[in-house]
C-alpha cells in the first residue's frame, strides 16, 4: 500500500468514527432543555458541515495523482482539525 492509500484508509476510518460520534451526540442533545438543545443543534449542524467538507476533500485526494495528493494533504488536515475542534467543543458542552 502506498502512503496515499494508507492516508486515505485512515481518513475513511476517521469519518466513520465521527459519524458514530455525531449520532451519539445527537441522541444526547435530544435530552437537553429547549434552549440548550437549539444551541447544541447548531453545533451539530456545524460538525456535519465540517464532516461533509472533509469527505469532499478526501474524495478529491483519492482522485488525485500521486504527486498532487501530497499537496492536498495540508488542506485535508486543516478540515480534519476543524472537525476535531467541533467534536471536542460539543462533547465538552454535554459534560456541563
Amino acid at each position: 500500500m502506498s502512503m496515499k492509500d494508507d492516508y486515505i484508509a485512515t481518513m475513511h476510518t476517521q469519518i466513520k468514527t465521527w459519524d458514530a460520534e455525531v449520532d451519539k451526540l445527537t441522541a444526547k442533545g435530544e435530552q437537553m432543555n429547549a434552549d440548550a438543545r437549539a444551541q447544541y443543534a447548531e453545533q451539530l449542524k456545524t460538525m456535519r458541515a465540517n464532516r461533509d467538507a472533509a469527505y469532499v476533500k478526501l474524495q478529491e485526494m483519492q482522485a488525485a495523482n500521486e504527486s498532487a495528493w501530497q499537496q492536498m494533504q495540508a488542506g485535508v488536515d486543516e478540515v480534519w482539525a476543524a472537525m476535531k475542534r467541533a467534536m471536542t467543543q460539543a462533547s465538552a458542552q454535554l459534560k456541563q
